[in-house]
Formats: structure tokens, C-alpha cells, sequence
């Protein structure tokens, strides 16, 4: 028994950390799609048994709208956000293949369109089977790193999304700023322009005074 406790061990952890390497190593697997107003977009994924699900979104803060997770055979919610821009679900494996429907409600807004990452996995369940006292302690210790891990990749991939927005924000204002520059420019020679005819006009009538 004690063997086979150790085999055990060591399959559960090289899952683990499997998973693992691979949630760090790809962190730009997170699917981009843009959500046009009134819409709801939903997509569909399918959990066989003695899988775990692992679900994780970010947005905007600024462009926040709801999402929801519900079992398409029951049409019970099972995880929603309402005003958050993140959110992180990790539903544990069941007996049964469950059809589940991830929707982005972008319906209350009547013009603005707005854009969401997220990104779904479906793992095998490594202590499927397993006591809860036949798990090893380094099986526990690698599992809470996974789960902070997904934490870390998570805020990380929610940085980068706030940089690309803070960039795009400072293009669009160092654009602004460069026509506004031009006009500024134009507006002066015109005005010059102005000043020099009227001046002109003003000494011709002199002269024939």
C-alpha cells in the first residue's frame, strides 16, 4: 500500500505540475472576442466526467458588463459576475458530463461595444478516486500553487490589458495634441494673414486720402 501511495503521489504530481508549466508558459491562450451592444455572446464547452473546469475572464474596468456560468440541461446559474472586470471559477470534476454556457451580456448597453478575454480549460481531476487522507502533503502544497498561479497569471494578463489600453489612451491624446498643434499653427498664419492685409488696405487708403 505504501508503494502504491507513492506511485500515486508522483502521477498526481507530474499532472499537476504539467498544468502548471502550462498555464505559465501560455499565458496569451486567453481567446480576445469584442461583444457588440445589446448582444449576448455564449459559448458552449463540454466537461466529461472526472474533469475539473477552470474558467477565468478579465475586461476594461471602465466597460464593465455581466457574465454568467449555467448548466445548459438545468439552466441553473452556477457562477455570475455583475460588476466586476475579472473573475476566476474552478468547478471540481462530478460523475456526469455536464454542458456548460458561458454568456457575455453586453444587452443593456444600446451603443457601446465592448471587449472581454477569457480563457477555458478542462483538466483530468489528479485525486479522482483518491481519500482525502491518501493525498499526499507535497500533492496539497503543489496544488495551492496551482491555484495561486492561476491567481498570478490572472492579475498579470489583467495588467497587460490595462497597458494596452493606458497606451492606446496616450496615442490617441499625443494625436490629438499634434492636429491641434497644426490648427494652432494655421490659425496664427491666417490671423497674421488677416492683420497684414488690413494693415495693407489701411495705408492704400492713406495714400489716397
Amino acid at each position: 500500500m505504501k508503494r502504491h501511495g507513492a506511485l500515486l503521489s508522483v502521477s498526481v504530481l507530474v499532472l499537476l505540475l504539467d498544468a502548471l508549466v502550462a498555464t505559465v508558459a501560455v499565458p496569451a491562450s486567453a481567446i480576445g472576442v469584442g461583444v457588440e451592444a445589446t448582444e449576448v455572446f455564449s459559448v458552449t464547452d463540454v466537461v466529461p466526467p472526472g474533469n475539473n473546469l477552470l474558467f477565468a475572464f478579465h475586461m476594461n474596468p471602465d466597460f464593465v458588463f455581466p457574465v454568467r456560468v449555467r448548466c445548459r440541461e438545468t439552466g441553473d446559474v452556477l457562477q455570475a459576475w455583475k460588476d466586476s472586470p475579472q473573475g476566476y471559477l474552478n468547478l471540481p470534476s462530478t460523475d456526469k458530463t455536464r454542458h456548460l454556457v458561458f454568456e457575455f451580456d453586453n444587452s443593456q448597453s444600446t451603443l457601446t461595444p465592448m471587449s472581454v478575454s477569457f480563457d477555458i480549460r478542462v483538466i483530468t481531476d489528479p485525486t479522482r478516486g483518491v481519500r482525502e487522507e491518501e493525498i499526499d502533503p507535497i500533492e496539497k502544497k503543489v496544488q495551492t500553487l496551482f491555484d495561486k498561479t492561476q491567481i498570478l497569471r490572472r492579475l498579470q494578463e489583467s495588467i497587460r490589458y490595462n497597458q494596452k489600453e493606458h497606451r492606446t489612451i496616450v496615442e490617441h491624446a499625443s494625436e490629438g495634441v499634434h492636429w491641434w498643434s497644426i490648427m494652432q499653427v494655421v490659425g496664427f498664419f491666417v490671423a497674421a494673414g488677416g492683420q497684414l492685409w488690413l494693415l495693407r488696405s489701411f495705408v492704400e487708403k492713406r495714400r489716397t486720402i
